[in-house]
């Protein structure tokens, strides 16, 4: 998905450059309005696990419970909506775990890191 300015734009699977998963992204991706990811000069990425169908756009309140740290900092939230209740990375089924730790380190190494290191980030790229 892309943001231009004046809409996004869903590219759809990308398996020329991530063949896992067919390139279908595992999650619902978006990002988080208002923060900047300083190194990237780009909105700082969210990955949502949920039960439900999320569309290219929505706005949704979210719950933040970890943090992948990627060695090339492209860093992503991992939160949830109200669907589920994973209180922490390690809850999320272990399938489902590790499809998007296949996913997202497919090029770069990845660190799981907890809420509080999330919440840490995110305070370093608010817009302010």
């Amino acid at each position: 998905m892309r943001y231009d300015g004046t809409g996004f734009e869903d590219f759809g699977p990308i398996k020329e450059k991530i063949p896992i998963n067919d390139g279908v992204m595992p999650v619902a991706y978006g990002y988080i309005e208002g923060a900047t990811n300083k190194l990237e000069k780009d909105n700082v990425d969210v990955i949502v696990f949920s039960n439900k169908e999320h569309k290219t756009g929505d706005k949704i309140e979210v719950e933040i419970i970890g943090l992948l740290s990627r060695e090339d900092e492209d860093h992503k939230i991992v939160a949830i909506d109200d669907s589920v209740s994973y209180k922490d990375f390690s809850e999320i089924p272990e399938q489902e775990r590790n499809l998007v730790l296949a996913y997202f380190s497919y090029t770069h190494q990845i660190k799981v890191e907890d809420a509080d290191k999330a919440e840490e980030y995110l305070t370093e790229c608010l817009d302010i």
